[in-house]
């Protein structure tokens, strides 16, 4: 997997998506910075993050026979990753939040942004962009930021802390690279996985939908493609999308 270090940039993700254009890179690739300047987040958001506090890091990868429908899968995969490389560093607390934060309790400290092109019915490459709150201590109008400074009281070595999530990275390239004998992966242990580091999942949990309607309901499943099942206090159970529902952490 080939590293490209970036003093600044304004995103990873659109980095990387004109690099594979423009050099027709066609493996996996991976870049990274202390220094994004305009970073996004999910539903359109920029994701704030002060220069030299904090890391940016993006993959592509090339995978073969993942349908569009299907692509959730890659989301879980990663974010399992991420999470995993954050319990290495003793960070208390994690929890995967549908669809692509992690929390360390009730704070969000990373945020994750799935980007993919697609090819007929299939997935021709995915660049999955996910943005580390590190050394940055102030999060102005956001209550539910934190970082790992925060969480821990110590301040991190940016250098070092990369090298670490490349290392785990590098070390799950032979599972990175099933993706091309998708049907090879397993699957069911993977959504097990996911479940049990879910936010929510079983757990009566307060949310908003797109018509600016509250309820509680808890999570009862997430599909191939992304689409939350949840089931409210009434009985009744209803698929979500994306843009469709909120979770009131």
């Amino acid at each position: 997997m080939k590293i490209i270090k970036l003093d600044a940039i304004n995103s990873t993700n659109e980095f990387l998506n004109e690099y594979i254009q423009i050099n027709s890179i066609k493996n996996n690739l991976l870049v990274y910075t202390f220094n994004q300047t305009k970073g996004k987040g999910q539903r359109g958001k920029a994701w704030i993050s002060e220069p030299q506090k904090n890391l940016a890091i993006s993959i592509c990868v090339f995978p073969k026979g993942i349908k569009i429908k299907e692509q959730f899968i890659l989301n879980m995969f990663f974010s399992l990753l991420i999470l995993n490389i954050l319990k290495s560093l003793k960070i208390p607390d994690l929890k995967i939040k549908w669809p692509n934060d992690i929390l360390s309790g009730k704070k969000k400290i990373c945020g994750i942004l799935n980007e993919i092109k697609v090819k007929g019915k299939f997935i021709e490459n995915i660049i999955i962009g996910f943005g580390i709150n590190v050394n940055q201590d102030n999060f102005d109008n956001l209550p539910n930021a934190s970082s790992l400074k925060l969480i821990k009281k110590s301040n991190y070595d940016l250098n070092n802390l990369v090298k670490i999530f490349i290392k785990n990275i590098k070390n799950n390239d032979h599972i990175i690279d099933l993706f091309h004998g998708f049907k090879k992966l397993n699957i069911q242990n993977l959504t097990e996985k996911y479940y049990t580091n879910l936010y929510g999942f079983n757990q009566l949990k307060l949310y908003v939908d797109s018509h600016g309607s509250s309820f509680n309901g808890i999570i009862i499943s997430v599909d191939k493609s992304g689409v939350i099942n949840i089931k409210k206090e009434d009985g009744s159970v209803k698929l979500y999308n994306f843009q469709e529902i909120k979770l009131i952490i």
